[in-house]
């Protein structure tokens, strides 16, 4: 089971070694290139380091190159290092690709949803894309006639299990956009599991 949380996460998003423009937008890859597997996927993001693509994504490094500087993020907050490079690399590469892969099928799943509920209240769900996406932590955007009414964050439900300061991270970053976000949460199984309250929490939007 991948595990992306823990003293690493903070340290992770600290210093901002898994943001897209220092790293790789790896949910832009995926959309781009469609990739099936893990290997795969892994490299690609190889692939847009080395070489230009016609898709114009970019890379900043390899997965490996993300663990090294989550490894080396340790002596600058803490003055020592409290984890191996191996499990640096190893935490990089679970949220690179095997929550991306997972994250990515599970917003397909939501953004079916939503578009089959909402769609009769005469509201439209679409994806979150660029600063909205990848800084504001927003996935989807739920419209009406052309305006945003809300977003949602689509998370697994480990998400409520991490330290207070990583679910605050996230949510600083969706207040900045400066309408309401909403999370919709999945079980290990890939489940969604409160979209009815989600669903409510959109309409209320409306009054």
């Amino acid at each position: 089971m991948a595990y992306t949380g823990g003293d690493l996460n903070l340290l992770n998003g600290k210093y901002g070694i898994s943001a897209p423009h220092r790293s790789v937008p790896v949910m832009k890859l995926i959309q781009a290139h469609r990739p099936k597997s893990r290997d795969e996927l892994c490299g690609l993001i190889q692939d847009h380091f080395y070489h230009d693509c016609p898709c114009g994504i970019k890379s900043k490094g390899t997965v490996q190159d993300f663990g090294k500087n989550l490894y080396q993020a340790q002596q600058a907050e803490w003055g020592e290092y409290r984890y191996s490079l191996q499990a640096c690399v190893q935490w990089e590469y679970d949220l690179f690709v095997v929550q991306s892969l997972k994250g990515t099928v599970v917003e397909e799943k939501a953004l079916s949803y939503f578009q089959k509920n909402l769609g009769c209240v005469g509201l439209s769900a679409i994806r979150a894309e660029g600063f909205l996406d990848e800084e504001l932590r927003v996935d989807l955007v739920i419209e009406k006639e052309g305006r945003e009414l809300c977003g949602i964050q689509v998370k697994p439900l480990t998400f409520n299990r991490m330290r207070e300061g990583v679910q605050k991270f996230n949510k600083a970053a969706n207040i900045k956009w400066g309408k309401p976000v909403f999370y919709l949460f999945y079980d290990e199984r890939e489940h969604l599991v409160n979209t009815e309250a989600v669903v409510a929490a959109v309409l209320e939007t409306l009054r």
